[in-house]
């Protein structure tokens, strides 16, 4: 396959840490609860293993000590915690890259680890109305990232074969689901994250989208920090939720 110009179908972009900046969030959250039940976790877990998962894996992971309920009532509090935010910063370009997409009629499609209601929150925070023609959240799958479940249902929703499908990830967890799906992955990170993401399945990694560009006149997304381009088909869409 030619790496310097690829042709795809669709784009599937995870949310934490791609659409918004919940970074400081959600380990404030996690770290606080760690550290409340005397909870010992590994060197890398934050990275490898927190960010990009469900709750609900996080805490039968962790907490397995803990009562059913206070399992329940742990998994409802983050919840809580995530739909109290009025609204989310938005990772530096990738609003305006949605935007175009949207206008260039591509198949975008959104595939998270969070629940509906911090998706709800997130889609107010941007100024495109619906830009997702499908969206994938935890309570849609029964096996979390890494498990490639939801990044097979993201694909099947927009009726696209996965291996024509460009998906954008942060974490580690996500970066393995959507290889093991078989997409083609651009991870979306810090610096020093980098090698931690094409260890896990990532063809390339990008800070964020202020570099990246997409023109509507031959439907080419081009991540100039890379020297990269990706060609996408432009074609009739599934009707866009919400």
């Amino acid at each position: 396959m030619n790496l310097n110009r690829t042709e795809f179908d669709a784009i599937l972009f995870d949310m934490d840490g791609v659409i918004i900046d919940t970074k400081a969030e959600v380990e404030a959250f996690w770290s606080e609860k760690i550290e409340m039940h005397g909870v010992s976790i590994d060197e890398g877990y934050i990275e490898e293993k927190l960010h990009g998962r469900p709750a609900r894996f996080i805490i039968e992971e962790l907490f397995p000590h803990l009562s059913p309920d206070e399992r329940k009532e742990m998994d409802k509090e983050c919840t809580r915690y995530d739909s109290i935010q009025d609204s989310y910063t938005i990772i530096p370009g990738v609003e305006k890259i949605l935007s175009q997409l949207v206008k260039s009629s591509i198949n975008v499609g959104l595939v998270t680890s969070a629940l509906p209601p911090k998706v709800e929150v997130m889609l107010q925070s941007l100024s495109i109305q619906k830009p997702f023609n499908t969206i994938v959240t935890a309570s849609n799958v029964e096996k979390g990232k890494p498990d490639p479940e939801c990044y097979l249902l993201g694909a099947d929703n927009l009726g696209v074969n996965i291996r024509k499908v460009l998906v954008f990830e942060d974490s580690v967890s996500g970066v393995m689901a959507a290889e093991r799906a078989g997409a083609t992955v651009v991870g979306v990170n810090e610096e020093k994250i980098s090698p931690m993401l094409k260890e896990a399945g990532a063809r390339f990694v990008i800070r964020n989208f202020t570099e990246t560009r997409f023109s509507e006149e031959t439907a080419t997304l081009h991540i100039d920090t890379l020297e990269k381009q990706f060609t996408l088909r432009k074609g009739t869409k599934n009707k866009r939720p919400g």
